[in-house]
């Protein structure tokens, strides 16, 4: 496969070493900075010049950041090359699905963790269901390995990804399915306490992005309940609450009280389902590994496992359950992740 990838910065570099890891696949570089990757064929461009893409790509993948995405997105649709992204705005991700679909055009935004592979679960926990399951849950958090005293770091976080992204999990609306019907509710809400084997009982809360497409899919397929939930330490939510609600912080403001130390990270990944008397929950934990954070990791495995675990598919916009699931935990399990 031929590939074109945008933006070589932590989850660009990350995806072209777990492309490189499935197959000999020819991949051409572009970044606005002189920094090939693994000694590819690189272009240093400004955004303005993704339209000079040619039609020869037989994939473009975007690991820019979310902002720049819809242009990159249309220069695809009008050379007819299938799109991806690792969205980071639901707006921005709804603008390219709609454009997609009024052209229709191949392609499949919010392909990397959450939403991503957290989503790819859930269409999983579906399969696994004997009958389709009134409540599915998603849950993801991207933590310090071990849980700091609070009087060293008391968020217990480390920001190992964008400041733009986590600022609008946070602050953007969250979307639900409740009751059989898609509605928006506060992010940084509805906290419940999650027990996950191996780690002290975390806290769980609605943030935005994480639900993405699910929401549609799982409601036309007679889910009644379907959200998603950002997983943290205890202590976490009410300190984000009072800085960002009741300080009014900036993004970088927000980012700038997080511990800045290089640790080791870990990513906590699951999804829980219930119908009737049964209730199916599977979830995956992540590490560092190979100079890689777990953050890098399971969010560029997400995106590399899926795009090549998806048939062709053309016309229209790809949704989670066009993943082949054996095909993608197999993918996974070759990026040892």
């Amino acid at each position: 496969m031929k590939i074109a990838l945008f933006g070589t910065g932590r989850m660009g570099r990350t995806i072209v070493y777990m492309i490189k890891q499935l197959g000999d696949h020819t991949i051409h570089t572009w970044d606005t900075e002189e920094r090939g990757v693994y000694e590819n064929h690189h272009t240093k461009c400004n955004i303005e010049d993704v339209a000079s893409i040619d039609d020869s790509f037989d994939l473009v993948i975007s690991a820019l950041p979310y902002h720049l995405n819809f242009n990159l997105a249309i220069a695809c649709m009008e050379k007819k090359i299938p799109y991806c992204d690792l969205g980071g705005s639901v707006p921005v991700s709804d603008k390219i699905n709609k454009a997609a679909k009024a052209n229709s055009s191949p392609v499949f935004t919010d392909l990397g963790l959450a939403p991503g592979w957290a989503n790819i679960m859930a269409e999983e926990a579906l399969l696994e269901m004997p009958h389709i399951p009134h409540t599915i849950k998603m849950r993801c958090g991207g933590l310090p390995t071990f849980e700091a005293d609070p009087q060293v770091d008391p968020f217990n976080y480390t920001l190992t990804w964008s400041t733009e992204g986590l600022y609008n999990e946070y602050f953007d609306r969250s979307n639900i399915l409740e009751n059989g019907e898609i509605i928006s509710v506060p992010s940084l809400d509805r906290r419940e306490l999650i027990e996950v084997e191996g780690f002290p009982e975390l806290e769980a809360f609605t943030t935005s992005g994480g639900a993405s497409h699910s929401l549609d899919s799982m409601k036309d397929k007679g889910v009644q309940n379907c959200s998603y939930k950002t997983m943290r330490y205890k202590g976490h939510l009410d300190l984000v609450v009072y800085f960002l609600r009741h300080r009014k912080f900036t993004a970088e403001q927000i980012a700038s009280l997080f511990c800045k130390d290089t640790i080791e990270d870990v990513v906590i990944v699951e999804v829980e389902a219930e119908a009737e008397n049964l209730t199916y929950r599977k979830t995956k934990v992540v590490y560092s590994k190979d100079g890689y954070s777990a953050m890098q990791r399971a969010t560029a495995g997400g995106l590399v496992a899926a795009i090549f675990a998806v048939p062709p598919v053309e016309g229209r916009p790809l949704t989670y359950a066009d993943v082949n699931i054996d095909v993608f935990n197999d993918n996974m399990n070759t990026l040892g992740i």
